[in-house]
């Protein structure tokens, strides 16, 4: 795991921002209202720790063998996508609470996992704002599948946290509608100005039910403070 200091940063998008990215500004309100992008502003945060990289079946199947946990995700033993170095997938929003909760950590919220992969500007990538589709694992690149983790060097965000654009979406803990969650970053399928670090959606109960190939999750963990307010180092063994 890694730190993300507390304080200030930049969360969301602005018009400005979503009419040049899309050179038109008529889909800065489809935007808004289809895909829910949430408006600019400041926001401040407290310290934090943030998984370097998305869960893998191999910390996964570690959780399964430890926890009795009953529940093995469909994909696991698949040859495309259960390799030990690739993000778990299809999975849900309970096996990921329950694999969280194992390792003494939760999901991150909207909030969290947007600071962790943008840091303290208004860059609409981990890497700045430039459109370099081999950057990530993002439908441009054409490999139609998940790449191990931390293969994509320079999607490493300010703080170091890898695969924050493309590979897989991610969850978070803020609703999106009803009972559905959102999930950002993007994935091997969606198109690089998707994969951009303030881009929102959320599976349909069918994706999650037939078991996406996209979606997967990484863990935060809040640190002890010592008597001067700074973060003490006391992370789970699991986040080793």
């Amino acid at each position: 795991m890694v730190l993300v200091p507390e304080g200030e940063f930049f969360f969301g998008i602005t018009d400005t921002q979503l009419g040049e990215l899309y050179r038109n500004p008529d889909f800065v309100q489809t935007f808004r209202t289809e895909y829910r992008e949430l408006p600019g502003g400041y926001q401040s945060l407290p310290n934090y720790y943030i998984d370097v990289f998305p869960v893998t079946n191999e910390l996964y199947r570690k959780f399964l063998r430890d926890s009795g946990y009953r529940r093995q995700p469909p994909l696991m033993d698949s040859q495309i996508w259960g390799r030990p170095d690739q993000p778990v997938v299809a999975v849900d929003w309970r096996d990921a609470i329950a694999y969280a909760e194992w390792a003494g950590k939760r999901l991150p919220s909207e909030r969290e996992w947007e600071k962790a992969a943008r840091g303290t500007d208004q860059r609409l990538f981990p890497w700045g704002n430039e459109l370099i589709e081999t950057n990530c694992n993002c439908a441009e690149v054409g490999l139609d599948c998940t790449t191990p983790v931390g293969s994509f060097a320079a999607s490493a965000s300010p703080y170091g946290v890898h695969d924050m654009a493309g590979n897989v979406w991610e969850m978070t803990t803020d609703h999106w509608e009803d009972e559905s969650f959102a999930m950002r970053g993007g994935c091997y399928l969606t198109y690089l100005r998707f994969c951009r670090v303030t881009a929102r959606w959320a599976p349909s109960p069918e994706e999650l039910a037939e078991g996406a190939s996209w979606l997967g999750f990484r863990c935060v963990y809040d640190p002890q403070q010592s008597p001067d307010g700074s973060p003490q180092d006391e992370r789970p063994a699991q986040a080793e």
